[in-house]
């Protein structure tokens, strides 16, 4: 079942929307969502901020008046939110909600090989300027390794943790 929340500003559509998509097997919560449904008052202020920064946690789609769709579709350039008119179809509104929660599981997922790349190329870098620092002291580069490595394993510590104290200067 896909958990959409849905924003709307606009109390007697939100309630048919929200009626129509429960019909449909999707499930309208306020957090922990597989997707995100805007249907905003163009008018209200920062909704398009909201739009963005939910985007990045899951797949969103927008609804907007039709003669409102190119210019929204502008102002959310590289957010990857979809932007409907507000005449769509059902069976086409629930196949980009479908949609948009593949796209969010799968943001979900290179989002966390992103952080553990990032945090491996940190240690990488904390590694080497300890190298240096060994290699500073009169180690050639091998010998710096080896000694990182065995401190490492001698005292069951990670090699970073052995890099920040040879940084520390301990």
């Amino acid at each position: 079942m896909i958990r959409v929340l849905l924003r709307c500003d606009f109390e007697a559509a939100e309630k048919k929307l929200k009626e129509k998509l429960e019909e449909n097997g999707l499930c309208i919560v306020e957090e922990g969502e597989d997707a995100a449904l805007f249907v905003p008052k163009l008018t209200r202020t920062g909704w398009e901020r909201e739009v963005i920064e939910l985007s990045k946690a899951c797949g969103t789609a927008v609804i907007v008046k039709k003669e409102s769709v190119p210019k929204t579709e502008e102002l959310l350039t590289g957010s990857g939110a979809a932007v409907l008119p507000s005449d769509v179809a059902l069976p086409v509104l629930l196949g980009v909600l479908r949609a948009e929660a593949k796209a969010g599981e799968r943001l979900f997922a290179v989002s966390g090989e992103l952080d553990r790349l990032r945090e491996k190329l940190r240690t990488e870098k904390l590694i080497s300027r300890a190298k240096l620092v060994l290699m500073a002291r009169g180690m050639n580069e091998e010998e710096a390794h080896r000694f990182l490595e065995k401190q490492a394993m001698d005292r069951r510590i990670s090699r970073a943790a052995v890099a920040e104290e040879v940084l520390r200067g301990k």
